[in-house]
């Protein structure tokens, strides 16, 4: 097995990622492909865009590979805070077909806008939108599938995504995005 072991601390955010990758040998002994990163936060403002934060990014292998940060979080002045975001995916092929799921990807005391979403460690439904007023919305728990199921699969997981949205002429605009626990992997 391989493995990597990676702690970040970014100033705007910081977060707890685990990418797992797991790759399994197709009816035939067809070889598989796998492929796998994960950033702790990405900032894109008009105002200022740090970018992303350390990338990891896992060879194409097969067998599991892993990486992992901790720390607390806090965006915007502490209107999203978190103990911890954990983002876990793992994508795999067997002979039934390819899969990809985002099982273990948790958040330890999430608080939106002075509302408790979670208590403890917990998972959050995928894709949970909240509203931000003032700011735009947050996307918890993003989940965007790729492939087609059968002969590949992928998942990119981005546990807090908020899109920052503005009243610009009467018109709403989105003004940026702030992306935290960030973690891809797929299978072919």
């Amino acid at each position: 097995m391989n493995g990597m072991r990676m702690h970040w601390v970014n100033r705007r955010a910081a977060v707890g990622l685990v990418v797992v990758l797991t790759v399994g040998f197709a009816a035939g002994g067809v070889a598989q492909s796998v492929a796998g990163q994960a950033y702790g936060s990405y900032v894109n403002t008009l105002a200022a865009s740090s970018g992303q934060s350390p990338l990891a990014v896992l060879p194409a292998v097969s067998g599991t590979d892993g990486a992992e940060a901790d720390a607390n979080i806090n965006i915007l002045s502490g209107l999203i805070t978190a103990d911890e975001v954990i983002a876990n995916v793992v994508s795999s092929r067997t002979a039934s077909g390819a899969v990809s799921n985002a099982d273990g990807s948790t958040f330890a005391n999430l608080v939106v806008a002075g509302v408790p979403v979670t208590s403890g460690d917990a998972p959050v439904a995928p894709n949970t939108n909240i509203s931000l007023p003032g700011v735009g919305y947050v996307v918890l728990n993003e989940e965007i599938p790729s492939g087609d199921g059968v002969t590949s699969s992928g998942l990119t997981v981005n546990m807090i995504h908020v899109y920052l949205q503005s009243l610009v002429g009467g018109t709403l605009q989105s003004t940026g995005e702030i992306i935290v626990g960030s973690a891809t992997s797929s299978v072919s």
